[in-house]
Formats: structure tokens, sequence, C-alpha cells
């Protein structure tokens, strides 16, 4: 009796510590830029109390108040849809999702003298909410390179500045955690606006 009371108590305290550390670590996830490319690819925000109408209308005041120009920002897609996730058991939660188009100027900078330059970075974030919770996923990077009209993709699944031998390109060692530093920033803003929190000014 003695063993099942005591395997209950364990069994009992490991699933709160799951759930507690799950919630932190969505709360505290940051991406990194590094061989492999984004990782993770994408995360979850929890944000208790809202449900996915309120999330979903706070982060588009977000986007009109963040991009003062509206060709800054264009919202490619925006409807209700339902997923399943595979640790909810084949049940589905009922979603709203946008995605929208962004720029930020100075964004990264590489090369070395007389060609080192700072470029503005294209990107496409989509935006799922839930109720109590949302998910952070970066589509698409580009960059354009000053000698060249062409826009260049940062690969999300592999490294662009890596040589053959596994290191950074040398001019490039800075661009990781330039695309890191802006990608984080904006998932502070979003959340900072949604949680009614102080927000920095620029990114």
């Amino acid at each position: 009796m003695k063993n099942i009371i005591l395997f209950t108590i364990i069994l009992v305290s490991t699933f709160s510590y799951a759930q507690n550390d799950n919630n932190t670590h969505s709360k505290n996830t940051k991406f990194v830029y590094g061989e492999k490319g984004l990782e993770p690819r994408n995360f979850t925000v929890i944000v208790k109390g809202m449900d996915r109408h309120e999330l979903l209308s706070k982060a588009k005041e977000w986007l009109t108040e963040k991009y003062k120009d509206a060709d800054d920002v264009i919202i490619i897609n925006d409807k209700t849809d339902k997923t399943v996730d595979p640790d909810e058991m084949g049940k589905a939660k009922p979603s709203e999702k946008i995605s929208f188009n962004g720029f930020t100027d100075n964004a990264i900078c590489f090369g070395e003298e007389p060609d080192y330059s700072c470029e503005g970075l294209e990107y496409i974030i989509e935006l799922r909410f839930r109720d109590g919770e949302y998910r952070f996923k970066p589509k698409k990077l580009k960059y354009k390179i000053a000698s060249s009209k062409k826009k260049q993709t940062i690969g999300l699944k592999k490294h662009n500045f890596y040589s053959k031998d596994g290191k950074i390109k040398k001019g490039y060692e800075k661009v990781s955690s330039q695309i890191e530093a802006l990608l984080n920033k904006i998932n502070r803003s979003l959340l900072s606006y949604l949680t009614d929190k102080v927000q920095d000014d620029e990114w």
C-alpha cells in the first residue's frame, strides 16, 4: 500500500514538473541560427487568460503600431483553421492564423573592407493563435546584396554562411547573432504587446 501511495506521489510530482517546465520552456525559448539553420523552426508561447480571437486582434494592432509605413508589412493570410498536434492524441484545436511580410533595415552586416556592408532583411513570419497561446514561425528570410538587384534567400534548414570545412566564412562571423537578435526581438515585442508590458521602440 505504501509503495502504491509513494508511486502515485512521484507520478503526480513528475507530471506537474513536466507541465511547469513546458510552460517555462515555451516562454523562454529563443531562436538560434547555426550550421543546421534556424533552431527550433518554431515555438509556442503561453499567454494565459486570452482566447485565440483576442490574441489575433491584438496581434493586428501590434502590426499596425510597429510597422508605421503600410509598405513595410503585408498581411498575406488570415483564416480560421483546425490543426492536430501529435501530443493532442488526435484532438483538433481551433486556431487563428496570420502570416505577415515585414522588413527591417540594416539588419545584417557582412563582408570585408572595402566590401563590408549592412543590408535590410525581409521576412515572412507565421503566427498561429490558439486559446492561451500562440506559435511563432519564421517562414522565409531574404536580403539584397549591394552589388546585385537580386534577393538572396537565407536558409532556414541550413546555414548559408558556412564553408565546406564547417567554419563560418570570413566576413560573415556576425550574421548568425544578428539573425537571432532580430527574430527574438520581434517575438519579444509581440509578446510584450499581447501582455501589455513595456516594449522596445526599435529592433
